[in-house]
């Protein structure tokens, strides 16, 4: 029990128990979150949450990105500056959204964009403070917030009757629990003394730019499938198409997880062989989830989403083959972003969003929903391509060390445990 605990305690590790419990929390959220709102209105909050997406990334302005950065170069403790441009953006973007809301009081899904958009905001910054700072307790909190999540849905699905305000509902309820928590968490930074000047606050904005577009590129190679299959087929069949998406986004969430911590070590000057040791372990895990799903095939899909939902299954398949592709270009990115060389990101990104935008247009029409599915795996395989040969080359790192967990990794994971093991029993006086 000592060595579990031991185990647990490592960033890596409780990020991958989290992220894995995140994703059968995930699982179960869809599946009540798609037999309550029905195929239909499941497709127009699909529409709803990926224009959020697109909306939220550009007003951040990529402040949350910038702060790993800085903090880094500056060697201070930039978070309380950090925050409070939060809450400035905030607040404008709030004062905007009430006042376009008044004017297309009659479409009510621009409203809900406009309301969800300054939310989303102010959560993503304090989200990726936390992160930077306190790893294990962000990702615990995730984990406790996706329980309720489920919990809320449940609740709908059993008292009330379906509609566009309750999807739209459960869109908000989750990003502000987690903005409310994360708060909580670094309230004493809100009112800490903050070190930076007029002008690096111009540095911060400037630098965020890039980032900024970045992100948005990744966005919207993950987005722009859903915005535009609504321009080619019905609210029912995007929904059928959202419901595979999600369920391929589940098993990102565990490449997700293993960014974050590598982001908090990078920043605290960890170098590149870090982020091949994560690629390595998030192909290894990735690959025993997809199999597992896989495996399950259309029956498991039938049995829990219902027969309407059936077609979703083939989605999801061709989705996740692009999981591998992804890992490569995310945890790239993320280094990209640390040593400050978002230029490159957004190239390569750039490349990637027009691959998809030009596969969606030729196959959309030909294949529907399964053509968006493939024309994403495309755009995905770009880019991972683009990310691996500029990090080997730059690094001098080969292809094959970032690959499957290697004999060092194990070796290496079973000396971080019995060093803490030794220090901890030399505490307590057992040494």
């Amino acid at each position: 029990m000592s060595r579990i605990t031991r185990a647990v305690k490592n960033p890596y590790v409780f990020s991958i128990i989290s992220k894995v419990m995140i994703v059968l929390l995930g699982f179960a959220y869809t599946v009540c979150q798609s037999r309550f709102l029905g195929k239909a209105l499941k497709g127009d909050v699909a529409y709803i949450d990926s224009v959020t997406k697109v909306t939220f990334v550009v007003l951040g302005l990529g402040i949350h990105q910038a702060y790993p950065y800085f903090k880094k170069k500056t060697g201070k403790n930039v978070a309380p500056f950090f925050l409070r441009l939060t809450l400035l953006l905030t607040l404008i973007y709030l004062a905007f959204a009430v006042g376009l809301s008044v004017f297309f009081r009659e479409d009510i899904q621009m409203v809900a964009i406009f309301m969800l958009t300054p939310c989303l905001v102010y959560n993503r910054i304090v989200s990726y403070i936390n992160m930077v700072e306190t790893p294990n307790k962000k990702n615990l909190t995730e984990l406790i917030v996706n329980f309720f999540e489920v919990i809320a849905v449940v609740i709908l699905w059993a008292f009330v009757p379906a509609s566009i305000g309750w999807g739209i509902f459960l869109l908000l309820f989750k990003d502000l629990l987690l903005g409310l928590i994360y708060s909580l968490h670094l309230r004493k930074q809100f009112v800490a003394p903050a070190h930076f000047t007029l002008k690096e606050s111009a540095e911060i904005i400037k630098f965020g730019i890039f980032p900024m577009l970045a992100l948005l590129m990744t966005t919207l190679n993950y987005r722009v499938d859903i915005i535009m299959l609504k321009q080619f087929v019905t609210s029912a069949e995007v929904g059928v198409y959202s419901v595979g998406v999600m369920l391929a986004e589940r098993v990102w969430m565990i490449p997700d997880a293993l960014k974050e911590v590598m982001v908090s070590n990078l920043t605290k000057g960890k170098d590149h062989r870090e982020v091949s040791f994560v690629i390595r372990v998030c192909n290894t895990v990735c690959i025993f989830v997809v199999a597992g799903i896989v495996a399950l095939g259309q029956p498991f899909i039938n049995l829990f989403f219902g027969e309407e939902y059936s077609q979703a299954y083939i989605v999801t398949i061709i989705i996740l083959i692009g999981v591998v592709f992804m890992i490569y270009y995310k945890m790239v990115g993320s280094y990209n972003i640390v040593h400050g060389k978002q230029k490159e990101n957004l190239l390569y990104l750039t490349i990637a969003v027009i691959t998809n935008v030009i596969a969606n247009l030729i196959l959309i029409p030909q294949m529907g929903n399964n053509g968006a599915a493939v024309a994403s795996i495309i755009s995905y395989a770009v880019a991972a391509f683009l990310y691996t040969w500029h990090f080997s080359k730059g690094t001098g790192t080969r292809v094959r060390d970032m690959l499957l967990v290697n004999k060092e990794d194990i070796a290496r994971v079973k000396s971080k445990i019995g060093k803490k093991n030794q220090k901890e029993e030399e505490k307590t006086g057992e040494v």
